[in-house]
């Protein structure tokens, strides 16, 4: 069984919900990750508005979403959600 867990956590894209919302929550890979999409980007601010009122956080969760509004220094703001 440990093995199955191992191999599905292994599998894992940043498409999916659980990691997604991981990632998204904290403020220092969120920029890391931005930065490497977005290797022109200059990230000025992270901002989230607000995180869904019924959350599961289960690897394989459905109905995570994290909207995070970034900001970059010519102040064009960013929206991004899974």
């Amino acid at each position: 069984m440990e093995e199955n867990l191992i191999k599905k956590w292994e599998s894992l894209t940043i498409s999916n919900d659980f990691l997604f919302g991981k990632v998204m929550s904290h403020p220092g890979l969120c920029q890391k990750l931005l930065e490497r999409i977005f290797p022109d980007m200059e990230i000025d601010h992270i901002e989230y508005p607000e995180l869904q009122k019924s959350i599961n956080m289960d690897y394989d969760a459905k109905g995570v979403r994290l909207d995070v509004y970034v900001k970059d220094g010519n102040n064009t703001v960013y929206n991004i959600e899974m």
